[in-house]
């Protein structure tokens, strides 16, 4: 089941010279550690942008994207998921759930997902405590991350979102509850079109109804975060779309 959350405990530690971001520990009422980086603007608006990783990666493949957010004046944070990158402990860690036979693993992973809509919960409202009520918060949910930036925008208020390599509309009922949900919703969808997401990107695209949404499509198959290596502008494409559409 997914986490209570009690508070927004976290701790500050050291600004790295190399990603520019605040290290924070966000603690669940559990007493769960979730690492996150938070990229702070020097002249802030009342912009946030919560950026969940996928699951071959951490948090850090968003450093440059948390950067070009801050050098706009948006607050970003950018979360490892429990069980990845150092949110991780003895029963969280999906290193060793590689090591178990396959459907141990299956199951462990499962187990492992359930926790994360609470955990995202807790990185939604640290950056809500930031803006305040009348702030205006956008969400990037890569691959895996996708869903849970789904889940995050359909029970909270969140002005626009990105699905980046992210097959979000996959599923039994997907198509039906981002219609219903999310197609007004200014959005940014990103795909190779030799990717597996390539087609559920081009749907979402279609049944999207705002006319600031915006769709990037890339030759190849590259997935996620090696765009933004092949695409050096990719990163302060993003910053500036969701700049220009998080309004209230």
């Amino acid at each position: 089941m997914p986490i209570l959350i009690k508070s927004l405990l976290f701790t500050l530690c050291v600004i790295s010279s190399a990603s520019q971001a605040i290290e924070l520990t966000l603690t669940t009422q559990h007493g769960f550690e979730l690492k996150a980086d938070y990229y702070q603007p020097q002249q802030a608006e009342q912009k946030a942008v919560l950026l969940l990783h996928q699951c071959n990666f951490n948090r850090t493949m968003y450093d440059d994207i948390g950067r070009e957010l801050s050098s706009l004046g948006i607050h970003a944070l950018s979360l490892d998921f429990r069980g990845f990158g150092e949110s991780i402990s003895e029963e969280f860690n999906r290193k060793k759930l590689r090591e178990l036979p396959r459907n141990e693993r299956r199951k462990a992973f499962s187990d492992i997902r359930e926790y994360w809509p609470g955990d995202v919960q807790l990185a939604y409202d640290f950056l809500r405590n930031k803006v305040g009520d009348k702030g205006v918060i956008g969400v990037v949910g890569a691959s895996c991350g996708g869903r849970q930036a789904k889940i995050v925008s359909e029970s909270n208020a969140i002005t626009a979102m990105s699905f980046f390599s992210s097959a979000m509309t996959n599923g039994e009922g997907a198509i039906e509850t981002y219609k219903e949900k999310l197609s007004a919703m200014p959005t940014l969808f990103i795909s190779a079109e030799q990717d597996v997401t390539y087609k559920f990107t081009q749907e979402g695209f279609t049944l999207n109804e705002n006319n600031n949404t915006k769709f990037i499509s890339y030759k190849g198959k590259m997935h996620g975060h090696p765009l933004l290596t092949l695409d050096s502008q990719l990163a302060r494409t993003m910053a500036v779309w969701f700049d220009n559409v998080l309004v209230k």
